[in-house]
């Protein structure tokens, strides 16, 4: 039988895109770092992302029953960092962010490579995830870079070792 540190070492060597994905409530916006993100349909247009039910993202996703999957660029892994991948009750995550209100009410990041802007269909559960579903209200590009891979070698590695590791490859 699989151990679940073998799997979940296989699983860190399939690559994704990197994504904030932003939501709001009450016009209080949430958002949270996520790789785990699906094209579902092109007719209805759905896509699906992939959250930890302990998300206040995923809770305000619920209430306000809107999100945008805002796909980010290689040059965005400080962003990417800053909404993370766990909860930040207290953290105001969106200031002095560049965004405008989407067309289903959710926050669209400016910075962002591309977004895709949705209305909730449902929420499943699905073993420690949820899915969450949604039909695209509106979508594009807003700059034409190349898109972020995500990579847990690199992702979780401090703002002071990179510095380091770039100091000493340049010194």
């Amino acid at each position: 039988m699989t151990q679940q540190s073998d799997m979940t070492k296989v699983f860190d060597t399939m690559r994704s895109g990197l994504a904030i994905v932003t939501t709001a409530y009450r016009r209080k916006p949430a958002g949270c770092t996520c790789t785990w993100i699906s094209r579902v349909s092109f007719e209805p247009p759905l896509v699906a992302v992939f959250l930890a039910p302990k998300r206040s993202t995923l809770e305000t996703i619920r209430k306000g029953k809107r999100f945008a999957i805002n796909i980010l660029a290689e040059d965005s892994l400080e962003l990417a960092r800053r909404f993370g991948f766990s909860s930040a009750e207290g953290q105001d995550r969106f200031a002095d962010l560049n965004y405008v209100t989407g067309e289903s009410g959710a926050p669209i990041l400016r910075d962002a490579l591309s977004y895709l802007d949705c209305r909730l269909e449902s929420i499943t559960a699905l073993g420690d995830h949820e899915m969450v579903l949604g039909r695209v209200q509106d979508a594009a590009i807003q700059r034409p870079d190349t898109p972020a891979v995500y990579d847990p070698g690199t992702f979780f590695v401090s703002n002071e070792a990179i510095a380091e590791h770039n100091e000493a490859q340049h010194g």
